[in-house]
């Protein structure tokens, strides 16, 4: 702990560690357990007088297999998983049975669908009605200027009698 506190010191311009209390409130949890793990795997031991050495982690002591247990799942983690969006899970083999909201879902929006497309027929044929009947209209203005005498028309009014016509029955033709 004393070459702990030194170091701390040396790094931090000559500040005391004041948070040593929190250290061992938290050191035995599983979050940081994991992170006191991995330092301790990069340490190695002497076993004998000659001077040999090897690495703790590939000794097996009963005290670092109960320190390898699954960390807590993270705050974040546990979001995402309620969220939905973490990773998913294999497909059953059964199939996954949709939920009833999702069933009458799809079904609402078929309906909605069939709805606008009837609509949308509907506006069609209304529009196509609109046009024949502007292109009866037309055709009944036509004959009634046709039939219309025009014997004692003035020389103008007698142009813009035959323009009308001409422009009526040049549209007619057009449709």
């Amino acid at each position: 702990m004393e070459k702990a506190h030194a170091l701390y010191k040396s790094e931090n311009n000559d500040k005391t560690f004041t948070l040593e209390y929190m250290w061992r409130e938290l050191k035995d949890q599983p979050k940081w357990r994991l992170i006191l793990e991995e330092d301790s795997k990069n340490k190695r031991t002497k076993i004998s007088e000659s001077g040999a050495y090897t690495s703790s982690s590939n000794q097996e002591t009963e005290e670092e297999t109960s320190r390898k247990e699954k960390r807590p799942e993270g705050q974040k983690k546990a979001k995402v998983k309620l969220k939905g969006k973490g990773k998913k899970h294999a497909p059953s083999p059964l199939g996954d049975q949709p939920s009833q909201d999702f069933v009458l879902l799809n079904e609402a929006v078929k309906l909605r669908a069939e709805a606008v497309l009837k609509s949308t027929e509907a506006t069609t044929k209304s529009a196509e009605a609109k046009k024949e009947q502007t292109r009866m209209e037309k055709y009944q203005t036509y004959l009634k200027l046709l039939d219309k005498d025009a014997a004692n028309f003035n020389d103008v009014k007698l142009k813009r009698h035959e323009a009308i016509l001409e422009k009526l029955a040049t549209e007619l033709a057009e449709e």
